[in-house]
């Protein structure tokens, strides 16, 4: 064998999985004429939904203060330019629902709970420990690579000698997200959100000496 030859070949490999966490990412939004007010209306509707969220089973370590904003709201007026109206606060939460079966009536809950301030900004349905999928999923990418590789050197009369490299790109657990229409019906009957299944990827970069 000449010095320096060698193969290298990308494998990718998938594993389909059954999602078995809701995460649920939702809003207390309020306007008011003056910041504190609307700042103060916004909290006491997140606490709200948080209240909701754990009556109905969320462990309070699944719930996340996602985001906080407070903006003002103007309007062009002929004359005068910008005129102030009031300010928009914003609450975000995000609740992770192990329960899936229960997922559709603990939104409605938590949305009933936050009244016109609740708002819905997506669902997505998620693998909680995506590590044994994305173990598989790496085995079978470095199978595909060692597959095409042997094809490979079979058509050019060699044989695949030892592994001299091995590059593994990042694993990826894919989240199903759910239209808004599908989320409010689902809260409306009462099931929950169906699972579904959502791939967890691989790719595995590999280099063999040649024989």
């Amino acid at each position: 064998m000449k010095t320096g030859e060698s193969i290298t070949v990308t494998g990718t490999g998938v594993v389909r999985v059954t999602p078995d966490t809701a995460v649920l990412r939702l809003a207390a939004e309020c306007r008011s004429a003056r910041l504190a007010e609307a700042f103060a209306a916004a909290t006491s509707a997140a606490e709200a939904m948080v209240s909701a969220a754990l009556a109905g089973g969320v462990h309070r370590e699944d719930i996340t203060s996602s985001a906080l904003s407070v903006t003002s709201e103007t309007a062009w007026q002929e004359g005068r330019g910008h005129q102030l109206l009031g300010y928009a606060a914003n609450r975000g939460l995000t609740l992770a629902v192990c329960d899936l079966a229960a997922s559709g009536a603990l939104l409605d809950a938590v949305v009933a709970a936050g009244g016109d301030a609740a708002r819905i900004h997506g669902v997505s349905l998620v693998v909680s420990d995506p590590s044994p999928a994305r173990t598989r999923a790496q085995e079978a990418a470095f199978e595909d690579a060692r597959s095409s590789a042997e094809r490979l050197a079979s058509l050019a009369q060699r044989r695949l000698g030892a592994v001299v490299r091995i590059d593994a790109g990042a694993a990826a657990a894919e989240g199903q997200p759910v239209p808004l229409r599908r989320v409010a019906l689902a809260a409306d009957a009462g099931p929950g959100l169906e699972a579904g299944q959502a791939e967890v990827a691989a790719s595995v970069t590999v280099t063999w000496t040649l024989d």
